[in-house]
């Protein structure tokens, strides 16, 4: 097997775990080759490494950003959107922000943009379901179409405000294991629940993609909490 796939626990909630996570499975020679499908992390079978990775945030970055990093010791492994980029590094390569103060500014932005589509979200649940409403009462063909859009909007809503929560509390210096097992324990809640509206509306590939999202966030709370017993 040349590849190997992992789930992404979520840059919001678990981006320091999911590093340490890579890291070793780096140490086992499986080294993170890109992301595959937004929610997987694809490793490739390599000669054991002792590296680490670190995430930052930067729109529309440029070759000069990456040449900041490449001359500090860090190269660039993945994009996703040309915003957020994952980078590796010897083990005893300095970290990319050495003050708490310098780290927390690249949570602004993407803290923003999650505000943003949150409300967007808000507006397009609003909406949808007043087309409910009145496909209900004056065109009954348009009814799966209202439904698909209110549940895609809810789901839309379920992964901007989670993550707005979760960037809102790492800036407010609140960032601690306790609030992000409770902020990714409501977060596997909405996907479960997202998971079964859309077994209700027949839509089994979301259904098995939220439910799979769910019952694994919450088994990583779980298992935080064990280790803490």
């Amino acid at each position: 097997m040349k590849n190997k796939y992992v789930m992404v626990s979520g840059f919001a909630f678990s981006e320091e775990t999911d590093m340490e996570k890579l890291s070793g499975y780096a140490r086992k020679g499986w080294v993170l080759e890109g992301i595959s499908g937004v929610f997987f992390y694809k490793l490739k079978k390599d000669t054991p490494q002792d590296i680490i990775y670190s995430v930052d945030y930067q729109k529309e970055a440029t070759e000069e950003y990456f040449e900041l990093f490449s001359q500090a010791g860090w190269r660039r492994v993945t994009s996703i959107g040309n915003e957020i980029h994952i980078f590796s590094a010897p083990a005893d390569t300095k970290p990319i922000y050495s003050e708490r103060d310098t780290e927390l500014e690249k949570y602004v932005d993407v803290k923003n943009k999650t505000a943003k589509g949150s409300i967007y979200s808000l507006v397009s649940i609003a909406v949808s379901m007043a087309l409910m409403v009145l496909s209900v009462a004056f065109i009954r063909q348009i009814f799966i179409f209202t439904l698909l859009l209110f549940i895609i909007s809810i789901i839309a809503f379920v992964f901007n405000f989670m993550s707005y929560l979760a960037y809102n509390s790492r800036l407010k210096g609140k960032g601690n294991t306790e609030n992000k097992n409770k902020l990714k324990l409501v977060s596997s809640i909405c996907f479960l629940i997202a998971g079964i509206m859309n077994i209700i509306s027949r839509n089994y590939g979301f259904a098995a993609m939220f439910l799979v999202i769910g019952i694994f966030d919450a088994d990583s709370v779980l298992k935080s909490y064990k280790r803490k017993s």
